[in-house]
This record gives structure tokens, sequence and C-alpha cells, in this order.
């Protein structure tokens, strides 16, 4: 990705154009220019970062190293907004940007839902079991055990977080996967 410095503004570019006219004229066969830095064509370098914690800002010119770069700024967890009512005045109210308890509750819907598509497949022995007295196998006992062990383990751990971006990096497996 390229970009350029137009009437102040700096214009991205997939790539170098086809064709390119300046004041020097028309450029055929632009995209084979040997330096498209003597024209104002610089590379566009995106920086590394966290996605969870940080944020790209604006394209900006870094002339340290001749390219155009984004700006990371790290993401306020901590901020709040102001409430208004329907006529658009504020209430006196602030509320969290970024809700806590709502993405508890989010996370704990989400090991809920995926403990109940675990469990599914066996629940047949259960109702089995309950309608006419047949036992369900040991194996699919202790996997169901381990199944809601885990969920019971998940909520748990979800409720002692205390941080949104924690809540972010949290990371539900049931089953880890070798490779």
């Amino acid at each position: 990705m390229y970009a350029r410095l137009e009437n102040e503004n700096i214009i991205t570019y997939r790539r170098l154009p086809v064709q390119f006219e300046d004041e020097n004229g028309l450029h055929l066969n632009f995209r084979n220019v040997a330096d498209p830095t003597a024209y104002g064509f610089y590379n566009v370098v995106t920086p590394s970062y966290d996605s969870i914690s940080q944020i790209l800002g604006a394209i900006e010119w870094d002339e340290d190293n001749d390219v155009f770069t984004y700006s990371v700024s790290d993401i306020d967890f901590d901020s709040t907004h102001e409430v208004r009512d329907e006529k658009g005045e504020p209430t006196g109210e602030t509320l969290p940007n970024y809700d806590i308890d709502g993405k508890k509750l989010d996370l704990i819907k989400n090991v809920k839902e995926e403990a109940n598509r675990l469990l599914s497949p066996t629940d047949w022995y259960i109702l089995r079991k309950a309608e006419r007295s047949v036992d369900v196998p040991s194996d699919v006992v202790t996997e169901r055990s381990s199944i809601i062990t885990k969920a019971a383990g998940f909520e748990t751990e979800i409720n002692a977080l205390t941080t949104y971006e924690s809540l972010l990096r949290y990371s539900i497996v049931f089953f880890p996967v070798e490779l």
C-alpha cells in the first residue's frame, strides 16, 4: 500500500496507479517506475499493536523512516459518557463506555451455550434414565460431569475478573485441541 500527500491531504493507494499525471506531464506504466518516492509515493506501514487494548489512529507521515504510518493509542476502558434525555439535554448522569457487568453476562451466556451444545448429544441418556430408569453409562456420566464442572469454573473465573480488558482477554476452551 502506498500513500501520497496531495493538497495537504494524505491519499492512500492500494497499489501504484497505472498512469500518473503531475506537473511534469503524464507518466504511463507508472506501476513500473523505479523510485515511486521521487513522485511522492511512499509505503504505508501498519505498526504492530495489541488489538484488544489499543487502536490505530489516523494515518500520518513518519519523517524519521520516510513512510506513512498510523498512530497507536491505548483504549481508555475507564471512560464514561454523559447521559442525555430525549431532547438531547444532559441528565447529570454518566455511564461507563465499557460495561463490565454486561460483558460478564455475555461471557457467562457463551459458557452456558457451549456447555449446552456439548451436553446435548448425551441428553437422551438422562431422559432415558428419568423416564425408564435405564442406567447411564459411566463414561457418559464422567464426560457430562466434566463439562458441568468446567462451566461452573469458567463462570467463577469470569465473575472474579475486575477489568474490561481482562474480560476481553478471557478465553473459554472446554477441551483444548492438541496439535
